[in-house]
Parts: structure tokens; C-alpha cells; sequence
């Protein structure tokens, strides 16, 4: 008996914690949204401030929790005290906000420099935490996916130092800030991304998962760490063909890794919910614009003129719509509540998923159609946008309706 009951505290812990992880990303998708339209109707709103409430309020908050979560099951340690990774989350929120507040006067002062060194204290708190977990590890097989998390983390600490550096006046600006986005974007984000399916995609689909993606992880990792660290060294130097060809080493990275999960997931009968679809969706967006990133580069384009015309479909379709997919699986299984009610609130959050999926994905194909008038890639954000608060309110219906949680 009382065994059953430490285990339903901690599953009610568990539940409450994971719950106000999705409001808060919820929260910062809303703000982002809300940003999108103020700049639509005319408001002075810049363009790094539509993507951070994103990239970090949203992005960063689920990575470092949910990396957290997935480390701690890979390796099969103890699930650490929530405070700690409360505590961490928290540094990024403070930290977002300060930069929010700071560059709203269109300039980088005091506040935004106290905002990178809480970031950078949260990545480094989280990097420990994820190493511990690696040491500590009872040598699960798919252990050998955690390093991504530890690399990832460094990526976005280094692009984390590359804008701080050029907002300082240190080099040149728009070089500084190319490697940024790459460090954020291919580094953090994709490499992140890359650790998760392996594992997740194949218990989403309920399909099984392909050895030989566990077998090249570790190839693959030197392969993208060497290089995007040689690309955002060259972007740097304003050396662009080095940066490009840098960066397409991290395309055949992920490839080597992606492809025999999807082909695995696809050749055994996949269960195609919501959550599966927004994953292979987000997937294939993933990988096509970083081998577009890379070979508009090689082939003389402005490498932040690129950024502007990709990463919209990137944060939306690529990013968001997993990480909003995800949720919608994860959160009814971590809420518990015995089998018959997770696999309801799965059902319903997996209702008019195909609607929510062409929606995002449509949005998407229109903001990188070459030539696209300002309005109408505007028009492809917002439709990304609804798609993914659509799914967030789906989400959020089908776990806390009445017939799941009572």
C-alpha cells in the first residue's frame, strides 16, 4: 500500500509538472502569434523579435525539459527533483523577458547582457545535468543517442556567444549573426531533433526502432559536430563557401541517421496519428532546408538573406509543428490516469490532425515559394500559426475534458 502510494504522488507530480511545461510553451506560442499580427497591422515589431518567443520561449523551454526527461529514460537514472529543471527553465524565461524589454528600444544594453549570461547559466546547469545522467547511465542501449542533448547544448551556447559578440561590435555583424542562426538552428535545434526520433518516432508510429539508426549515431555526431563547427567558423570569417560545405556535412549527418528510422517507421504498418504525421512532416522540412540553406550558400546567396526567406518554415513547420505533435502524444501519457483514459485523450488530440497538418504545411510551402510578395509570405506565418495553436487547443481539450480526468 504504501509503495502505491509514493508512486501515485509521484505520478501526480509528474502530471502537474508536465502540464504547466505546455501551458508555458502554450503561453509563449500565443505571444509569439500575437507579435506576428502587431507587425501585420503596421506595429514597429522587428524581425528577431517575431522568432525568439518561439525559437526560445517555445523551442528552448521543451528542449530543455523534455531532453531532461528523455536522458533520464534513455540511461535509466532516477527522475531528477522537478525544482532543478524548474529552476533552469525559469533562468530562460527571466532571460528572454530581459532581452524582450531590452531590445525593445532597438538596442542591446544592459539587460539583454544580463539576459545571455542567464541563458548561458541555463545551458550550462542543463549540459551537467544531462553528463551526470550519461555517467550514471545503467548502459541502456540507446544511451548512445544523449551525447546529441550535451552537443546540442554547446551549439546554442556558442551561438548564444556569436550574437552577444556581434551586437558588441565584435567582427563583423552580419557574419557574426549568420553563424548564430546556424549554431541555433542546425546545431541546437536539429541535433536535438536527430537524439529524439530515433527512439520517439518509432514509439509514436508503434512501429519498431531500426538498429542500424542506433548503430550510426555516433559516426554521425562527429560528422555534424566537425561540420557545423568548421561552418560557423567560416561564417564568421565571411568565408561562405567553408561555411556551406561545412554545413552539408551536417545534411549527410542527419541523413545517415533519419533515413533508416522513416524507413523502418514506414515499412511496418505505422499507426499515422497526429502526432506521427507532424513528426515525418517536421522531418523532411528539417532536413530540405538545411541542404537548401547550405547550397543557396555555395551558390553566392546573402547567407542572412537566406535565413529570412527559410526560417519561417523552419520554426514552423519544422520545429513547432514536432514539438506541438509531440506534446499531443506525451502529455496525455505523462499525465497518467490509467491506460483506458491516456488512450482516449490521445484520440482526441489526434482528431482532425490530417486538417492541422495541411494547414501548417501548406503555410509553409507558401512562405518559400521563390518570389513570394511580403503579404503573402505573412500569410503562409499565419496560417502555420493557427495551425499550430489549433493543435495546441486540441491538445489542451483532450486532456483536461472532463470524460479524461475524471
Amino acid at each position: 500500500m504504501s509503495q502505491q502510494l509514493i508512486n501515485d504522488v509521484s505520478l501526480a507530480r509528474r502530471g502537474r509538472w508536465h502540464t504547466a511545461v505546455f501551458c508555458l510553451v502554450a503561453v509563449w506560442l500565443a505571444v509569439g502569434m500575437g507579435l506576428v499580427l502587431a507587425r501585420q497591422l503596421g506595429a514597429p515589431v522587428v524581425w528577431w523579435e517575431l522568432i525568439h518567443p518561439f525559437s526560445v520561449g517555445v523551442l528552448t523551454t521543451a528542449i530543455v525539459v523534455y531532453s531532461t526527461h528523455f536522458s533520464e529514460a534513455l540511461t535509466r537514472t532516477a527522475t531528477q527533483d522537478y525544482r532543478a529543471v524548474a529552476g533552469r527553465v525559469g533562468l530562460i524565461q527571466v532571460g528572454l523577458v530581459l532581452l524582450l524589454a531590452d531590445r525593445a528600444g532597438f538596442d542591446w544594453g544592459v539587460l539583454s547582457d544580463a539576459a545571455v549570461v542567464l541563458i548561458l547559466s541555463a545551458l550550462a546547469r542543463h549540459a551537467v545535468a544531462i553528463g551526470r545522467a550519461l555517467r550514471g547511465s545503467l548502459s541502456g542501449q540507446f544511451a548512445v543517442t544523449v551525447p546529441y542533448y550535451l552537443v546540442a547544448t554547446g551549439f546554442l551556447a556558442a551561438a548564444v556567444l556569436c550574437a552577444a559578440a556581434a551586437a558588441r561590435g565584435a567582427g563583423n555583424y552580419s557574419n557574426m549573426i549568420a553563424a548564430h542562426q546556424r549554431g541555433a538552428v542546425w546545431g541546437f535545434a536539429l541535433l536535438t531533433i536527430v537524439g529524439t526520433v530515433v527512439t520517439l518516432l518509432p514509439t509514436l508510429s508503434g512501429t519498431p526502432i531500426a538498429p542500424a539508426a542506433r548503430a550510426r549515431c555516433s559516426r554521425a555526431l562527429v560528422v555534424h559536430t566537425a561540420g557545423l563547427a568548421v561552418a560557423m567558423v567560416g561564417y564568421c570569417a565571411g568565408w561562405y563557401l567553408v561555411g556551406g560545405l561545412g554545413q552539408l556535412a551536417t545534411v549527410v549527418a542527419s541523413a545517415l541517421v533519419l533515413h533508416p528510422v522513416v524507413d523502418s517507421v514506414l515499412g511496418n504498418r505505422p499507426q499515422l496519428t497526429a502526432a506521427t504525421l507532424s513528426v515525418l512532416a517536421g522531418l523532411g522540412w528539417m532536413v530540405a532546408l538545411n541542404a537548401a540553406d547550405a547550397l543557396s550558400i555555395l551558390t553566392g546567396a546573402y547567407p542572412r538573406a537566406v535565413t529570412l526567406v527559410l526560417l519561417p518554415a523552419f520554426v514552423g513547420a519544422g520545429l513547432l509543428q514536432m514539438v506541438t505533435g509531440v506534446l499531443s502524444h506525451l502529455l496525455p501519457t505523462l499525465r497518467g490516469g490509467g491506460r483506458e483514459k491516456v488512450l482516449a485523450a490521445r484520440a482526441r488530440a489526434s482528431r482532425s490532425g490530417v486538417a492541422r497538418v495541411v494547414l501548417i504545411n501548406l503555410g509553409a510551402v507558401i512562405t518559400v515559394v521563390p518570389g513570394s510578395a511580403p503579404e503573402a509570405t505573412m500569410s503562409g506565418i499565419i496560417m502555420m500559426g493557427a495551425g499550430l495553436a489549433w493543435t495546441v487547443a486540441a491538445t489542451a481539450w483532450a486532456v483536461f475534458h472532463p470524460r479524461t480526468t475524471n
